[in-house]
């Protein structure tokens, strides 16, 4: 199976719509190295915020009229916001593209998040690519610089492949929970339906549906996942039972 249905179930959705993707522009760490390509056809358009810095000197800021932008908030361009999206107070957002009905909070920079997932809290998100349905805990922070500013590899259809940047952070599939203070390394892929409890920097690289506590990584059952997905998209009214057959069939692969 291709790494990329490990992470993302359904289209690649850009600025609310659905992306197909292109010859140059095929997996994460080439739409987050080519990101501005995304804004070409993007005009700014935002409404009035009180005490947000909107900064569209290196490119056009898009809010959809039914997304929040609390107080103290600053925004340099180009940014994407979709509907229905929450970016809390004291939020540093840039170069992102934060799709449709997404919670955010503290420092993204040059990410792409997919619907419906929640960064709620401070920490850093730098160069990454976010599937749906992720909540990442409190102080979750991706490193994307490694020390010696060699080009960042990572572990993709069981080969290593260069991203010929210096600056990747994580890769995070959809369904995924990091619990509060997860700290992950340059090119860690985590994917879907996976949840990592980690107080250190954890393996770069997690298989789908997996548990990852105290440097183990174990299977988790796929009812357990049901139940918790269940749950979580109801809060949205989404209805799980649409999507219960093909994350079934991911699981049974992997």
């Amino acid at each position: 199976m291709d790494n990329i249905k490990k992470i993302i179930l359904s289209d690649l959705v850009i600025n609310d719509t659905v992306f197909l993707p292109k010859d140059d522009l095929q997996y994460p760490w080439e739409w987050i190295g080519n990101i501005n390509h995304f804004f070409k056809d993007i005009k700014s358009s935002q409404s009035s915020f009180e005490n947000v810095i909107i900064n569209e000197s290196n490119g056009p800021v898009f809010i959809a009229g039914s997304a929040k932008v609390e107080p103290f908030t600053v925004i340099n361009g180009p940014v994407f916001i979709g509907k229905n999206c929450l970016v809390k107070s004291h939020s540093n957002i840039s170069n992102a593209i934060i799709n449709h009905d997404c919670k955010v909070k503290g420092e993204i920079h040059t990410s792409i998040f997919q619907p419906f997932s929640n960064k709620a809290h401070e920490g850093f998100i730098g160069h990454s690519f976010i599937g749906s349905w992720v909540n990442l805990g409190a102080g979750t922070t991706t490193s994307n610089l490694k020390n010696n500013y060699s080009d960042v590899s990572i572990r993709w259809n069981k080969s290593l492949v260069n991203t010929n940047s210096i600056f990747f952070g994580s890769i995070i599939g959809d369904h995924v929970k990091t619990a509060i203070g997860t700290n992950l390394n340059t090119g860690t892929i985590i994917e879907m339906g996976s949840n990592v409890v980690s107080q250190s920097f954890p393996k770069r690289h997690i298989p789908c549906f997996s548990f990852y506590y105290k440097e183990k990584i174990s299977k988790i059952n796929f009812d357990d996942f049901k139940e918790t997905a269940k749950v979580a998209m109801k809060r949205r009214n989404i209805d799980f039972s649409s999507y219960e057959e093909k994350l079934l069939a991911v699981y049974k692969k992997d």
